[in-house]
C-alpha cells in the first residue's frame, strides 16, 4: 500500500469575516497549494467544513485516506532483432 499523502485543510482570512479553506500538501520542506475556494464564506466554520467536504471528494476510500499514486510499472526494453518461441530466434530457412 501507497503511503499517505500529507494533506491539510487550513483557512484564511483575507479580511474581518471572509473566510476561504485552502487544501495544502506537504512536498519536500514546503506546503504547496493543491486547491481553494473561489469565494469567501462570512465564518471560520463554514470555511473549515467546506474545506473538510473538498478534502473527503478527493480521497477514494475514507478508511484508508488519501494515498500517493501507485508507481508506473516499468517497461521492459525489448531485444533488437527477430525472437521465437523461448528467445531463441527464428529458425533459418534454407
Amino acid at each position: 500500500m501507497q503511503p499517505l499523502r500529507r494533506i491539510a485543510v487550513t483557512v484564511i482570512e483575507e479580511e474581518e469575516g471572509a473566510y476561504r479553506w485552502r487544501l495544502v500538501e506537504l512536498e519536500g520542506e514546503g506546503w504547496h497549494v493543491l486547491s481553494q475556494q473561489a469565494r469567501s464564506m462570512k465564518s471560520y466554520k463554514a470555511a473549515m467544513a467546506a474545506g473538510l467536504l473538498e478534502l473527503q471528494k478527493m480521497v477514494d476510500d475514507l478508511d484508508i485516506g488519501p494515498r500517493e499514486d501507485e508507481p508506473e510499472p516499468a517497461k521492459a526494453k525489448k531485444k533488437s532483432g527477430s525472437v521465437f518461441g523461448f528467445g531463441f530466434g527464428l529458425p533459418k530457412m534454407g
